[in-house]
């Protein structure tokens, strides 16, 4: 007996030691972090709104080798399409279209993890101790914090925080090793990122700041700003041109007051969310003032870089909800030793570390379980029943909708409705159609003129407008069709019959099989002519107001102060 109980206990301890080996950690550990990826990453039960544009951009690519370089389904006139996420398309429709809504799924899952990845290389390579990176709650955290970001599934910005990732790793490895070379990296990357999303303009902001840091640190820094010169270089390999670059530089600095994830974190509507966020930035500034007062040292001494992307990409963040990740991931990268030194001494009991990891892996296959990844799009947030009904009693027309579900309704039911607009807006839109859209929806003082400019034939309309109400008063000229959960669709007496049937009830199966189905191709017997796009015979083109050179606010002001100056001496 005392033989059987001596070999289990050596069983124990061999399985142990193999548990707590370097290796097994590893491995346990980046399992648990991709797991806590995916369920991050999944939170969401809505595709984005314009993941359904880019479905239709990448349809164009594939199937005819050409982009689509002016719009073809909207009604309202439009400039020439600048489609800064036209890679991040052909990836969209290659990956839905060969493996279908899980491979888009597993996408977003791929993008999070690697995202993640190159924050713990990061992490690992700014650690003195090569072993202490492997505290999965602090990511855990960063990753809840930022994740807010993904309100809706399958987004091109996913790709610009991977290669922010990816750059912030290279540029930290070549800060520790010195080498330099490393940096070949980044033009033949950037001229991927920029075809793939617009955010490459955060990759050189992200240079920009290394090279003054290095400059103001006493070491080398030209090696970055001929990097970044070189990368800027790669962004004029576009469809486009140059026209690409000026687009570029406009559209990340324009003012976006209608969206929501432009605002500033503490705007009214966002001023109970972004907790965890908020709460982690508030922590890592704490943290790092402390530091620095405990251990007062020269101003040379000091690590300017790491403090100037901190306060920048702070700024940014706090601007714009959009820009969370950003300080998310660079705050993570530089704070996260100084945090492992401030719990280094301190006693945590044996249990401590597998309850956690426990306590990971079930939060995890718990929110993963929860979801129905065959259909990702809520009734409540989108018209789908809505869409279906006017596809189904084949009401063609003029389609007025708001500016996020515009996409969805194209791509649904183009070739027989054309949209108002969607949510390419400066790609393809100058700014009036935002402007009048918004009028028309809250029913100002020009409401009928900018109503009757773009007159629709249909209206897929949320039932909280004043114009829901407006619409149903008699004489209207308008027909409440149908009603769903959140909308309506309003039909204009001249298309409305009273034997409209309604759309499928079948919750089950139909619209799980058929949500990512569309009318719309480029090749065959009913295809959309692209060399006939690409000379905008679909659409009505208006000049660019975007690529228009205007005096930047900020120096406006100035001018007005100095005017001021001027008159008060006079």
């Amino acid at each position: 007996m005392k033989k059987v109980f001596n070999k289990i206990a050596l069983i124990a301890e061999k399985i142990k030691n193999f548990i707590c080996a370097e290796r097994t950690m590893t491995v346990i550990f980046y399992t648990l972090l991709f797991l806590c990826s995916t369920a991050v990453a999944l939170k969401s039960k809505n595709y984005d709104f314009d993941m359904w544009a880019r479905l239709i951009a990448g349809m164009a690519i594939v199937q005819t080798g050409h982009v689509a370089k002016f719009d073809f389904y909207s009604y309202t006139p439009t400039h020439a399409w600048y489609d800064h996420e036209w890679g991040s398309s052909v990836v969209f429709y290659l990956v839905n279209s060969t493996f279908g809504h899980l491979g888009l799924l597993f996408l977003q899952v791929l993008l999070v993890f690697l995202t993640m990845f190159f924050l713990v290389k990061t992490v690992q390579v700014r650690c003195a101790d090569k072993y202490n990176y492997k505290n999965l709650l602090i990511y855990f955290i960063i990753l809840n914090s930022f994740m807010v970001t993904y309100s809706s599934m399958i987004r091109c910005h996913s790709f610009t925080f991977m290669f922010f990732a990816f750059e912030l790793f290279i540029l930290e490895l070549i800060r520790k090793n010195g080498n330099y070379k490393l940096l070949y990296i980044f033009p033949p990357l950037f001229l991927i990122w920029g075809n793939m999303h617009g955010g490459v303009c955060s990759g050189l902001g992200l240079l920009a700041l290394y090279a003054i840091g290095e400059a103001l640190n006493k070491k080398q820094y030209k090696y970055y700003i001929y990097t970044a010169l070189a990368c800027f270089a790669t962004l004029f390999i576009n469809p486009y041109g140059y026209k690409y670059v000026i687009f570029l530089i406009k559209a990340a600095t324009m003012p976006r007051p209608d969206i929501v994830e432009w605002w500033w974190i503490f705007h009214k509507y966002n001023y109970k969310i972004f907790m965890v966020f908020k709460l982690s930035a508030l922590f890592y500034l704490l943290l790092e003032l402390t530091k620095v007062r405990k251990n007062p040292t020269s101003f040379a001494t000091i690590d300017k870089t790491k403090f100037i992307v901190m306060l920048v990409t702070l700024y940014l963040a706090i601007s714009h909800v959009k820009m969370m990740p950003f300080f998310a991931l660079t705050a993570t990268a530089y704070c996260y030793e100084d945090i492992y030194l401030m719990f280094k001494n301190f006693r945590f009991p044996k249990w401590c570390m597998p309850a956690l990891y426990l306590a990971l892996f079930g939060y995890s296959v718990g929110m993963l379980s929860l979801h129905d990844y065959r259909l990702m799009v809520n009734f409540k947030t989108y018209p789908v029943m809505e869409v279906e009904f006017i596809r189904a009693n084949h009401i063609s027309g003029k389609l007025l909708t708001n500016f996020g579900i515009g996409s969805f309704a194209a791509y649904k039911l183009y070739p027989q409705n054309r949209v108002y607009m969607d949510g390419r807006y400066e790609e393809v839109y100058n700014e009036d159609l935002m402007q009048d859209l918004s009028s028309i929806y809250t029913i100002d003082e020009n409401f009928s003129n900018l109503f009757r400019k773009n007159m629709p034939e249909i209206i897929i309309l949320e039932k909280g407008y004043p114009l829901y109400n407006i619409l149903q008063q008699n004489g209207s000229g308008w027909n409440l069709a149908f009603k769903g959960i959140n909308y309506g669709v309003f039909v204009c007496d001249a298309k409305y019959r009273p034997d409209f049937e309604p759309p499928s009830a079948d919750l089950k199966d139909y619209y799980k099989n058929t949500i990512l189905n569309t009318m719309i191709t480029f090749k065959g017997e009913n295809k959309i002519d692209i060399d006939a796009v690409n000379r905008g015979e679909y659409t009505t083109i208006v000049p660019a107001e975007l690529l228009e050179w205007h005096t930047p606010k900020f120096i406006q002001k100035l001018k007005n102060i100095k005017n001021k100056g001027k008159e008060a001496k006079k």
